[in-house]
């Protein structure tokens, strides 16, 4: 793997997620991320930036959403800022996979899909936006 990084601003549009999807392809192509770590990075940059678009806003038009991904020292860092409402997803509960699908309440299982891709999933606000760091070890 190659170190490197790539900085993406799109719009809060939920139709900005497959050039996303493009772009970090590309990075991890001219990076050499593994295939596997890649797929993982892409999976939980969509799942985060499709939350952001449909709950961080009250009206998403005309709202940035900013991206960065890193390659270095034998891992990938996703950072995703936004300045949609104060939301930290760490707090929020992790689901009951054991209840029965009628019994479980709705949400919460891409916070915990994400959770389980990454190696580390931190949060913090910072000058009034939201901003989400996600690392995945590459072996």
């Amino acid at each position: 793997m190659h170190e490197g990084s790539i900085t993406v601003r799109l719009p809060a549009d939920l139709r900005e997620i497959e050039r996303l999807h493009r772009l970090v392809r590309q990075f991890g192509d001219l990076h050499e991320v593994p295939s596997r770590a890649l797929y993982a990075v892409n999976l939980a940059i969509d799942e985060v930036v499709t939350n952001i678009v449909r709950h961080g806003f009250d009206d998403p038009a005309g709202q940035e959403i900013v991206a960065q991904l890193v390659a270095g020292k034998g891992e990938i860092t996703t950072e995703v800022r936004d300045s949609g409402r104060d939301f930290n997803p760490l707090d929020a509960p992790a689901p009951n996979l054991e209840a029965p699908l009628a019994e479980r309440s709705l949400g919460g299982l891409g916070i915990h899909l994400v959770r389980s891709l990454m190696n580390s999933f931190e949060y913090r606000r910072e000058n009034g936006k939201n901003v989400l760091t996600m690392r995945i070890r590459i072996r």
